[in-house]
């Protein structure tokens, strides 16, 4: 797989881990090819400009897709590219 950015150091947070119930392996590969989900207009527009230079990109996913009133994981790469985290929304 090639990403469109860099993720650098992958962290998960504990209630992430706990309510997924897995590694979002999955999650993570579609956040670095740029197939962020459930996100707004503005998160859309600040991501495209991030690939333009270097800056944050968020993406959030459904915890469970099959489920409307499932919670959302939100997987984020910080400013500098530096590192990746996967949390729960609250």
């Amino acid at each position: 797989m090639q990403t469109n950015f860099l993720l650098g150091a992958l962290q998960i947070t504990q209630d992430a881990r706990m309510v997924l119930k897995r590694l979002p392996y999955d999650l993570v590969c579609r956040h670095a090819i740029n197939e962020h989900g459930v996100i707004t207009a503005a998160e859309r527009r600040r991501n495209e400009r991030s690939m333009q230079t270097i800056g944050p990109v968020r993406s959030r996913y459904m915890v469970d897709p099959t489920d409307p009133k499932t919670r959302f994981v939100r997987i984020e790469t910080d400013a500098q590219w530096g590192e990746t985290v996967i949390s729960l929304e609250d």
